[in-house]
Order: C-alpha cells, then structure tokens, then sequence
C-alpha cells in the first residue's frame, strides 16, 4: 500500500523519527502481533512483526491509511494544489499549467485512482453506519461507492480540491487571448482560435478523469458539471466575469469556421479509422452542443451564430446545407422553436428564392433577351430575403448602377410586383456578388474577376481611361461616378482593389505625393520597392493596373468589409444587451401581471428565475424605475418596498 503511489509515500512517510515512532506504536499492536505489546518508548528498540497471516494483511493497510495517512488528506497536505495538480493531470509533474494536455489519449490516472480509493475508504470508516468489514474489504474494481453515507470528510475535501483545480485550469483557458499590453492583434486572434478547441479537451480530460479514477462517483460528476458551467460563464474571476458571453461568441466562431471549412475544429472524440464524415460531423456537433448547455448567454451565441450563418447561405461559403440543418434542429430541441426561428425562416427563404428563380427563367424566356445598350448579354440570379429574418445591412440609396444591370432589375421588378401583388422590393446591393470579365495587356484570355458589386462599380470607373487627364481618379471622383456615399466603404473597396493580396491588385495607387517623383516616373531607371501607404487620402490616384498577371482564369477579390471588426463585435454586444432589457421589462410586466402586488424581494427573486439569461440586480432595479415611470407599475404608498400593477 505505501509503495502504490510515489505522490504518497515521498511526502508523507518519510524516514525520519515520528514516522519511526508511528509505526513501532502500530507494529506493537495486539491486532496484528497476538502478543503484549513490547516498550516502545526506547528509541532504538527493533521494530519486530509477526508472521504474516491472512488477519495481519488485512489489519495492516487500514492501521496504516487511518493513522499515517489520513490526517495528511487535508488541502496543506495530499490535496494541496503541488501535490493534488500532477495527479489530476497525470503528467510528471513538470509543466503545471498544460499538464493535462501532455498524453490525452493514454491517462491512467493511477495516482489519482489510489487517492480515490483512500478518500473512499476513509469516508466509509468515519461513518457511523460503516462496519468494520465495509472498511477492510476492497472493494470491486468497477463498482461504484455508495452515496449513503452521512460522513463524507475524505469525499468531500477531495471534491473541494477537485473543484478548484478544475476552475483553475478552465480560467487559464478562458483567459487566452484577453488583450494586454503585450500582445498584438494577430496573437490575440491566434489565441481566441485556441479557447474553444482547450476547452473541448479539457471538458474530455475531465470526464476520463471522472469515469477513470473516480469511478464515476455521482457527487464528484455533479462538480464536474459545476466546473464546466462556471468555466463557460466566466464565473471563475469575479472582478472580470461577462456572464460568458466571451465564450458564447467563441463557440459561435468555432462553429462557423468548422461549418465553412471541414478541416477546421477536428473532433475531440475518438472516431474510428474507417468511420464516415457523417460521423464525426455527428461527434463534432454533440461535444459543441455540450459546452453550450453549460453557457447561460445563449443570446450571444445565436446572435454571432445567425450571423455567420447569414454570411454562410448568402456567398455559398456552407460545406453543407444538411450539416447545417442538423446541427440547427439540436439547437431547436435544446433551446426550443422561438430560438431558431429566424434561423428556419433564413433557410426557407433560399428554397423560396429557388423557386422564384426558375419560374423567372420561364418568364424570361418568353421575351426578348435582355440586351442593354451596349449589346452585351447579362445574366442575373436573385435571392428574395424576408427582413425580419436577417440581419441589418448597409443600404446605398444613391448608387449608380450600369445600364446592363438597370435592365435585368426593372425586368425582374416587373415580374416580381405580377406575382406577388402588395410586397415592397428593397434591394441590398451591399450583399450582391458579380463576375466581371477583364482584359489586361500582358493576360493572353480574359480574367473573370469574382468581386461584389461595389467593387464592380469602381473597377467600371476604369472600363476605358484613368479620368479624363489620364492621370487616374481621385477618392471623389469616383464617389460621383458610383454614387456609393459610404466613404469608410468606398474606401476599403479600393484597398481591396489595389492593396490587396499579390494576384488581386487590378488597380494601382498612387500616393499623391509621389505622383511627380522622378523614380516613380522615370523608365529607365531602377526597380524598387516603394512603400505605399494603406490608408486613403482625397488627393491620391488610382489607376488600371496594366501590368496585372494572374495564372488563374477566375480570381476572387474579398473585400476588406467581409471580415469582422471590433467595432461589428461590440454592435452585436450592444444589440443583445438592447434586447436583454426588453426581455427584463417583459419578466418584470408578467409577473406583476399575474400577482397585482408584490413586494421589492420577492419580485427580484421571480424575475431572476425566469430570465435565460445573466442579469445584475442593477439592471433589473433600473428597469423597474423606467416601467414606474411609463407608468406600467407603482409604489405603494406607506409601503416603498412594495409594487403595485398599473391596469
């Protein structure tokens, strides 16, 4: 028993004069030695045993746990975080902090195991309704401890230290990524990738610790669920706590960049060689779904997640719509229809718009091809958007479109009003994509250019001179030739266009105080390497790019307003925590509703039963005051602390 676990005996039973003593006091015992105990008070006395016997192998392990080893089960002694932590991990102990990580697949857990055992057994020899055959007898390797005992001392201080381990670790994982001053924003990134994948392991390391060493204890899988849950909400650091909307947006994120690429958010779960990606798509969506039961700001994961998914159904980025679908009726079982409803109705509008589009080819086809001015033939495919189902996008009232698309939108407008008579059309060119076919000098074939179609705008600005001086456009210039009045916007779509990635830059800019540089003007003489500057002022120009090469026929042009933000993120924060309010207000509403009067107390504990979500009392006291003053409740008089429902 004292060789089992070096954790153990290297810190608890060392050779040294009172651990000599305690055991000479045991090895004199009656029990184990059926004779008059000998003088132990000399010191150098020989410690002497009897022969062993089948009642002295019995005895001696329990003597042995009881008296040397279980007063050291306390948090300064076993359960303290130096010698608790590498157990639990089961690493060697040398990296406290990504110890858990270190063998994921092949763990033990022995020491931890062992621990187990000896808090088990302790507990049942310290309750008064244990015999002394439940606390000699092993127990069976797989059965479970029963949970009737009155006494859980051992138990519950293990479960305690478990407690804080598990809290401890979850916060190291939570908190990568939060911004210091230290890191920039690609580490940053880099490390919010990671939050979501640690947690998935960690959330594994701890149930195989559960199941393994714990022996599925029921009272310590309860801490298990407590751990994950305060991990998920951030509970673990009270001055920073958000209620877990950081991890909400997280999870969200991991979902839409495994949705959108396969590759991306492997499984954590064992799948079998031969196993089909339906499978680990099944495996992927459970373990996701677990962490998110554990999270109380689920507004915050279906605001990012509908608007991913958004994004996902509108450029056709989904690696499948059935993957999709899935994954959003486990989200309608768990949370209930009014949480995915939007969602649905985002899915039954691309069917819809299917369905418009083929029947507008037989309408098209019965009339005369639509030709603009210039005789090129154009075609045009059209999502029909219900508005209360997406998201808000940028609208441009005063866009100059080109005559090839003015044509095929009043021709598709014409069909749209004969067929559903009373619906209003609003058309979001902000979301619109177009391939644009370019020639360049040294391309031998055309480039189909894949770009939105503000992009397409400016890049027609270009369609046969740069301004009428030849020397390019300026920022204004081509304000006025589009009609895009977004300046932030336009701006952006003209770094896509001439900042971007090699292979991408159809169109060159000119800082506007280089433009007379010898160097930049001068043919003859040297290459080199300008720096040019990213940001756009008004008297910078911009040209076609007439030394363009590309080895790819069609080229995609993402524009820079296509990836997120912080200002998009704190939008989201900010549009949730509106919506948090109404959601107060209408809690606050029912209840007094349905009781007339109610005091302070008893209001603040109903309302805060039935909100799905984190809120202060801060907040919900405000919200009071603003009911009270819209006149939906009061005070009582003679009574302030109570409220009175206003008919």
């Amino acid at each position: 028993r004292l060789k089992q676990s070096s954790a153990l005996t290297s810190c608890y039973i060392p050779s040294n004069s009172l651990a000599t003593a305690a055991l000479r006091q045991i090895s004199q015992s009656r029990s184990l030695t059926s004779a008059a105990p000998a003088d132990a008070s000399s010191p150098t006395a020989d410690i002497t045993w009897s022969p062993i016997n089948n009642n002295t192998r019995r005895i001696f392990p329990a003597i042995i746990e009881s008296q040397l080893l279980a007063p050291h089960l306390v948090s300064s002694g076993i359960l303290h975080p130096q010698h608790l932590y590498p157990m639990l991990d089961d690493g060697d102990g040398s990296s406290t902090n990504a110890g858990w990580k270190v063998n994921t697949g092949s763990k033990t857990f022995l020491n931890a195991m062992r621990l187990y055992g000896l808090c088990w057994r302790m507990t049942q020899a310290s309750a008064p309704s244990s015999s002394t055959n439940s606390s000699s007898t092993p127990r069976k390797r797989n059965s479970a401890p029963s949970s009737t005992t009155t006494q859980e001392t051992a138990l519950q201080a293990l479960r305690v230290a478990f407690g804080e381990y598990g809290r401890l670790r979850g916060s190291e994982i939570t908190r990568q990524g939060v911004s210091d001053n230290n890191s920039n924003v690609k580490d940053i990134k880099e490390m919010e990738r990671k939050v979501i994948p640690d947690l998935l392991s960690f959330k594994a390391h701890l149930e195989s610790l559960h199941n393994i060493a714990f022996r599925s204890d029921e009272s310590l899988g309860t801490m298990v669920r407590s751990i994950l849950e305060d991990v998920m909400n951030e509970a673990t650091s009270k001055d920073n706590s958000d209620g877990g909307r950081r991890t909400a947006e997280l999870l969200a994120k991991h979902v839409d960049g495994r949705f959108r690429d396969p590759k991306a958010g492997s499984s954590t779960v064992p799948v079998t060689k031969g196993a089909l990606a339906g499978d680990a798509n099944e495996a992927f969506q459970s373990e996701v779904l677990a962490l998110f039961r554990h999270n109380q700001s689920k507004d915050v994961f279906e605001a990012f997640f509908k608007r991913d998914l958004a994004k996902r159904l509108l450029t056709g980025r989904s690696v499948s719509y059935d993957m999709e679908r899935s994954f959003l009726s486990k989200l309608k079982a768990e949370c209930g229809t009014a949480y995915t409803s939007k969602m649905e109705g985002m899915f039954k509008d691309m069917e819809m718009s299917r369905d418009i589009m083929s029947s507008y080819a037989a309408y098209a086809s019965g009339a005369t091809n639509a030709v603009s001015t210039s005789g090129k033939v154009v075609d045009m495919e059209v999502q029909v958007l219900t508005t209360g189902y997406w998201p808000v996008y940028p609208k441009y009232p005063n866009i100059i479109l080109p005559s090839e698309l003015l044509l095929q939108r009043e021709r598709f407008e014409s069909y749209y009003n004969e067929k559903y008579q009373g619906r209003r059309i609003a058309w979001q060119y902000s979301l619109g994509h177009c391939i644009v076919k370019a020639s360049f000098p040294k391309e031998k074939a055309p480039k189909e250019l894949n770009v939105n179609v503000c992009q397409t705008l400016v890049l027609l600005c270009f369609q046969y001179e740069d301004g009428s001086d030849g020397r390019g456009l300026k920022l204004d210039d081509i304000m006025k030739k589009t009609g895009i009045d977004d300046r932030g916007e336009l701006e952006r779509v003209l770094q896509s266009l001439s900042l971007g990635r090699d292979g991408t830059r159809v169109l060159k800019k000119i800082d506007y105080d280089s433009v007379d540089a010898p160097v930049a003007n001068a043919s003859d003489s040297p290459k080199k390497k300008q720096k040019i500057r990213r940001n756009i002022g008004e008297h910078d120009r911009f040209l076609f790019n007439s030394s363009f090469t590309n080895n790819q026929r069609r080229i995609r042009i993402t524009n820079i307003t296509m990836k997120e933000t912080v200002k998009e993120r704190a939008k989201t924060h900010e549009a949730v925590s509106s919506d948090r309010l109404y959601l107060i207000d209408a809690a606050v509403v029912r209840i007094m509703k349905a009781r007339k009067t109610l005091d302070h107390r008893a209001l603040m504990g109903e309302v805060m039963t039935q909100l799905k979500f984190p809120a202060s009392s801060s907040d919900i006291k405000k919200r009071i005051e603003t009911l009270i003053e819209r006149e939906y409740m009061e005070r009582i008089e003679g009574d302030r602390s109570k409220y009175k429902y206003l008919a």
